[in-house]
Formats: structure tokens, C-alpha cells, sequence
């Protein structure tokens, strides 16, 4: 039944029936099939008396009642048809205000639009398939504050009363209201039964806070909390705390965690704080629900303020670490920047030309107390101006480009004398073509590319290594500048990549079905230009073929591949990937298999591993959950994951188990084999029981975002 919106107090009353009497000075009286309409409210009802004055009515038999967000029907009612107010008896009513129905025996609306229910059961399941039900003795739903209270509670579970509840509060409308939240739930191995209860407290409109009491019962009893602000001119940002005192399986210290991040953004100016602090290196992976963070060697604390303007942008920027791995030298440890000056800049010249500006200064800090190696810190300077020309065309792309390269020290505590200043002219060459023929439904592609630069060779021994890598090789890296990340090496180049992408396109819709590209650098000459003083000059004639492969066989399968090959024909790295995802978004599966060779040279560690996973209904609303990836070096798991998810109209239980190593690259390390035990329960429209294993699955699952959405609750969780 629909209604139309409108005052009630201020809406005519229009009304009819099969029989009606009116008396001008007294009730009349309406019989069989009344309807009495107003803007905002709809009354049917067999007989109605309506008082003298108009604004009173009695409705019996058969009555049905529709406001918008409200359905009620019974057997007699008492209504103020120029207010808000009614009293109706043996009733029942859907309500999208708890997104639920039920029954009372009475039911009053107050004038300011509260419902007040005597003897009430109400639920979100199904009608016809009620699993689970609310009985209370009073239940009052007040629109102004946006909350329910239930008094004398008792909650069935197919027929069953299973819990009783004197009382409890609970939002009825989207506005943040102090109370409980879902709970998480849980067991481990080393932990024991786990359980927190987060407390939400809506201190104001822009700053609120959450309090998590959790009792750990082999560690102890611990407290998190999180507190979030909103300020009008100096941004937003969260503080998370959290300790567990006297820790009884960590030798009886304390554990903390902390951690604070800020943003502000105002017309051309942006900052930015983080923060970050723990008390050990074990802290993740044994007390955090972060499960993201459970190898994390490092924390981060960095504030940086940018300023922009069209085509440019100019940063500082203070960052430090704090390193909680214990078995990390302090040589190894990464270094401060005391602080980071970035300038960039983009201009077009008109005619396909175009300059851009990168200038750094920096300084680096470290301390090395250990002995592990000399403590170097110091300043470094970085200017690169480039030249760009780009003719773009259907047939293709040329683009070359010419830059300086400029590197200066000033350093503290060096070995040896200052390094000379650095200039160093690179000149590149990027171009490609691209060809198109019909190949029945496809359009396929052929596109070949060549890249080449040219950097003369300077000695860079005498410089130290404050930021920079070598890049991990890659189809993508053929056709890079550099074979460096950071700014402390300036490539000496004379090499040519060749490459070539052949495409499948579907003319039907135009997503592209299959992409393969394969290529090779050529090099022209030995690199000198090494990291590290000790690692051999890089002398082979080829980079190796590399080569990617991506292919989409409908809307519900995709897969994916990429190999690299050494000079000497060897596989140095392959990667395959195969996934299914369809559109009814209620399943999903993935498998892969990765493979690394050992290359001292990259310091690329050995690797063979295979991962799963998949997500499959079982029949009615039941589906299986799991995830494996599996070490075939070491024939050791390293993490797995299987679960049953029961799924219905108005609740949802889910069990899991899940074996994990703490530390995947030790797996000698004692006692790191870790198991886990959550459980999941949800009633729909009220708080449940959650372990927040959605997270791992969002980490580890490929796909499982997309089809997240089809589990989620009709409700939404306030807070």
C-alpha cells in the first residue's frame, strides 16, 4: 500500500464506505469497506464512528493502518485524525524502522511519533520462514532520539528460548549512538579463548571513541581503544592505544601498541602525520587483528607537508622507522630523512614538447652502535631536468628524450674524502608501432616496441647507499630508465629492449580477451655501475627473454601468467594464475603456482609455491570457505583456511579454522606454527558475534571483495 507524503495535522481527511451517516451534530457513522485517506496516513477499516468534531475516530474490524515506514493491522482502534496519536489492539505490524515484523497486543503512537508496544515479538526473518524471534514485554521506538528500548526480553531461536535480556538499547536509524557493537570472538593456540567487546562512545558531533575491553585467557586482560576527530580548519585523524599488562606467555612484560594518523587538505596545501609504535616484534602476530601486519619489521613514523600548483608540486617531509625485528644489525636498519625537500615539476612547450624538473635534498640519518658496519650519514643533492618530445599517432608513438642527471654529497663520518658532484647527460629513445588485422570476432593487435638509452659510465664506488634497490626485473622494466630505485646510482646504459604485445579484442564489446607480450634487453656494453662495491660488474650480452601473459575466456574466467628467463635459458621466475568469478557472485575459485630461482646477484631468494582458494555454495544457504598456500621447497603449509558459512533470510553463523607460520621465511623458528578458531553469529537488525576474519579473506582471496557484497547484512551497523 503506498501513501502519500504530507502533514497529517494539516492534511484534509477524505473518506468513504458502503454505507455512511453523517450527523452534522453529533458522531457519524461509516459501514463496510471504510477508507479514510490523508496525505501521510491511509486507514481501512468494516465500520468506523468518527466524532463530532472530526478529529476522533474509532476503527473495528479489519483494520489496517499505513504511514511511511509503517503497516499495522488489528482488530480495534482509537485514532486522532488530525494528530499523530492512535491506540490499536491485537496487532500486527511491519516496520522499517527495525527492517522487521511482528505482533503486539497493544500498540500507541504518541504526537511526536514514538510507538510504544505491550507484550510484543518481532523479528527480521521471513514471515514464513521465522528462525529466530524477539518476545519482550515492552518495546518503545523513539524517531527523535533514533533509538529502541526492550524491556523483559527473551530471545527464540527456532522455537527455543535461548537467552533472557531484562533490557537493552539498540539504534533504529543511521545516527551514531553510544552502546555495544559486535563483539569478536575467537580461540588460539597460543592465546587461548579470545574475546572483545568493542563500547562506542558518541562524545560529539566530530570527535568520537571506541573502547575495547578483550580477555585473552592464557595472556590476561587487555584494553584497546580508538578515538576519531573531525576539526574544521586543521583536518581529521584516529589515535589507537592498546596494552595488555603482565603478558603470562611473554615472560609477564607489558605489550602496547600505539598509533596516530592525521590529513588535512586545504585548497592547494596538504599534510599528512603517521605515527606508529610497539613494544615488540611479536606484538602482530600474536595479539593483532590487523592480520596484514603479522610480518611487519618496521613501523613507520612520517609527517609531510605539499604544496601544489598547476603542473608543479613541492614537499617536505620528516620520516623515521622504528625497526622491531630483533635480528636486524643495525647496518641493515633503514635510514631516517632529517629532512626530505621534493620539488616536481611538468610543463608543456607547445608542439609535443614538454620539460619536467625533479630536485631533491635530503638528509639521512642512522645510527650504527653494533659494529655491524660505519655509520655514514649526510646530505644528499638530486637535479634532473628532462626534454621531451611525443608524436603520437594510430599507427604509433615516437618519444625521444633528453635529460642531466646530477647527484652531490655532503656526508659526516666518511671512510674516505667527499665524492665529486656527478652530471651525467642520458639520452632515450622510446617508440612503437601498432598494426591491426580482423580475425573473425576478434580484432587482434601487434605491436612492436623499441626503447633504447644511452648514459655514459662514472664511478660511483665512493658513494654511499642511503635509499636505493635494484628493481625486480620485469617485462615492465625492459622499458624503464633505470635499473635502480632510489636516488644514490646513476645507470651507465648503452643497451636496446626490443618487445612485442599481440592483442585479442572482442567486437562484440571490446574487452580485450587475450594479451601476450614478450621481450629482451640487448646490452651494448658491460655495467659498471654497481650497488655494492663488492657485487660483480654485470657483464652478459641479454637481460633474458621476459614475458607476460593475460586472458580473459568469459565474463567468469580470467587467468594470468609471467615468466622470466636467465641469459643462459634458465627460468628465473614464472607465475601462473587461473580464477573463476562469476556474476551471480556466490562463488568463486583461484589457484596459482610461483617460482623463483636463487639469484645472489638480485638477492633473489629461492622460492616454489602453490595457493588456492575457493569459496563454493553447499546447497540451501550453506557455502564452503577455504584458502591454502603451500611451500613445495620445504613441503610445510604456510597458511590455510577452511570454514562453512550458513547463510539465511535474517541470520548467519560461519565457523573457521584456520594454521598459519608466524614467520614464513624461519620455518625452523620454534613454536611459530599458529591455529586459530573463530566463529561468526549474526542475527540480522541486531549485534552479533564477529572474529573479523573478513579482513584475511579481503587480503588473501582474489575476488572475495567483489563478492563480499552478496553476504552482507540488510542492516546497516551503527556506530
Amino acid at each position: 500500500m503506498s501513501v502519500r507524503p504530507g502533514k497529517i495535522d494539516e492534511s484534509p481527511v477524505e473518506g468513504e464506505a458502503a454505507w455512511v451517516y453523517f450527523d452534522p451534530e453529533g458522531a457519524s457513522k461509516l459501514r463496510g469497506d471504510v477508507r479514510i485517506s490523508q496525505p501521510g496516513r491511509t486507514i481501512q477499516a468494516d465500520d468506523a464512528e468518527i466524532s463530532t468534531g472530526r478529529d476522533n475516530g474509532r476503527f473495528t474490524g479489519n483494520i489496517l493502518l499505513a504511514e511511511p515506514g509503517l503497516v499495522l493491522a488489528g482488530k480495534q482502534a482509537d485514532m486522532n485524525l488530525a494528530g499523530k496519536t492512535a491506540h490499536l489492539d491485537s496487532v500486527e505490524f511491519v516496520s522499517t524502522l527495525l527492517n522487521a515484523h511482528g505482533k503486539a497486543t497493544t500498540i500507541d503512537r504518541k504526537e511526536n511519533g514514538e510507538l510504544r508496544f505491550d507484550r510484543v515479538e518481532y523479528s527480521t526473518c521471513e514471515p514464513d520462514h521465522r528462525v529466530w524471534y524477539f518476545s519482550a514485554r515492552k518495546l518503545r521506538l523513539d524517531p527523535t532520539t533514533g533509538r529502541g528500548t526492550v524491556r523483559q526480553a527473551r530471545l527464540h531461536v527456532g522455537g527455543v528460548p535461548l537467552v533472557n535480556i531484562p533490557y537493552f538499547n539498540f539504534p533504529i536509524d543511521a545516527r551514531r549512538m553510544t552502546g555495544l557493537l559486535v563483539p569478536r570472538f575467537g580461540s588460539t593456540n597460543d592465546g587461548g579463548f579470545d574475546f572483545a567487546q568493542p563500547i562506542y562512545f558518541n562524545l560529539a558531533p566530530n570527535y568520537d571513541m571506541t573502547l575495547t575491553p578483550r580477555l585473552l585467557s592464557r595472556r590476561g586482560l587487555m584494553a584497546e581503544s580508538e578515538f576519531r576527530y573531525l576539526t574544521g580548519e586543521h583536518g581529521s585523524g584516529e589515535l589507537q592505544l592498546a596494552m595488555l599488562p603482565s603478558d603470562k606467555l611473554y615472560q609477564n612484560n607489558d605489550r602496547q601498541q600505539a598509533s596516530w594518523r592525521h590529513r588535512y587538505q586545504d585548497g592547494h596545501v596538504r599534510a599528512a602525520t603517521l605515527v606508529n609504535y610497539v613494544s615488540d616484534s611479536a606484538y602482530f602476530t600474536d595479539l593483532g587483528t590487523d592480520l596484514s601486519q603479522s610480518s611487519a619489521t618496521h613501523q613507520e613514523r612520517t609527517g609531510e607537508v605539499e604544496y601544489y600548483g598547476s603542473g608543479w608540486s613541492v614537499l617536505g617531509r620528516v620520516q623515521g622507522f622504528q625497526t622491531i625485528d630483533p635480528l636486524l644489525t643495525d647496518i641493515s636498519k633503514p635510514y631516517a630523512r632529517l629532512p626530505q625537500v621534493l620539488f616536481r615539476g611538468e610543463q608543456p612547450l607547445g608542439h609535443d614538447l614538454s620539460m619536467r624538473v625533479l630536485s631533491e635534498m635530503t638528509r639521512f640519518n642512522r645510527t650504527v652502535n653494533d659494529g655491524s658496519g660505519t655509520e655514514v650519514n649526510g646530505e644528499r643533492w638530486r637535479f634532473e631536468p628532462r626534454l621531451g618530445y611525443r608524436l603520437q599517432r594510430p599507427w604509433g608513438f615516437v618519444a625521444p628524450e633528453l635529460s642531466l642527471r646530477q647527484l652531490a654529497y655532503r656526508l659526516e663520518n666518511s671512510p674516505g674524502s667527499q665524492p665529486d658532484m656527478i652530471n651525467n647527460p642520458v639520452l632515450s629513445l622510446d617508440s612503437g608501432l601498432t598494426f591491426e588485422r580482423d580475425s573473425g570476432r576478434f580484432t587482434q593487435t601487434l605491436e612492436p616496441r623499441m626503447f633504447y638509452i644511452y648514459s655514459p659510465y662514472k664511478d660511483q664506488s665512493s658513494l654511499p647507499n642511503f635509499d636505493t634497490a635494484t628493481s625486480t626485473f620485469s617485462f615492465a622494466q625492459l622499458f624503464r630508465s633505470s635499473r635502480f630505485s632510489g636516488g644514490d646510482r646513476i645507470d651507465d646504459a648503452n643497451q636496446v629492449s626490443l618487445g612485442v604485445t599481440s592483442r585479442w579484442l572482442d567486437k562484440d564489446d571490446g574487452h580485450e580477451r587475450l594479451r601476450a607480450s614478450v621481450g629482451e634487453v640487448f646490452y651494448l656494453r658491460d655495467r659498471k655501475v654497481r650497488l655494492n662495491a663488492t657485487d660483480p660488474v654485470a657483464s652478459d650480452g641479454t637481460s633474458g627473454v621476459a614475458g607476460e601473459l593475460a586472458l580473459q575466456l568469459n565474463r567468469d574466467w580470467s587467468g594470468s601468467a609471467d615468466s622470466l628467463w636467465t641469459p643462459a635459458a634458465q627460468a628465473a621466475q614464472v607465475g601462473v594464475q587461473l580464477h573463476y568469478l562469476p556474476d551471480t557472485a556466490d562463488r568463486l575459485f583461484n589457484i596459482g603456482y610461483s617460482y623463483r630461482r636463487e639469484i645472489l646477484s638480485l638477492n633473489q631468494k629461492a622460492l616454489s609455491q602453490a595457493s588456492a582458494s575457493l569459496i563454493h555454495p553447499l546447497g540451501g544457504s550453506w557455502h564452503f570457505m577455504g584458502l591454502m598456500q603451500y611451500d613445495l621447497n620445504n613441503n610445510v603449509t604456510q597458511d590455510s583456511l577452511a570454514g562453512l558459512r550458513y547463510d539465511a533470510c535474517c541470520w548467519r553463523v560461519s565457523l573457521y579454522r584456520r594454521q598459519f607460520l608466524a614467520d614464513p621465511d624461519n620455518i625452523s623458528a620454534a613454536n611459530q606454527r599458529r591455529t586459530a578458531f573463530f566463529i561468526e553469529i549474526t542475527l540480522k537488525g541486531l549485534a552479533g558475534i564477529s572474529s573479523g576474519v573478513n579482513d584475511l579473506l579481503s587480503n588473501k582471496v582474489f575476488g572475495y571483495r567483489q563478492i563480499q557484497e552478496s553476504f552482507r547484512p540488510s542492516f546497516r551497523e551503527n556506530r
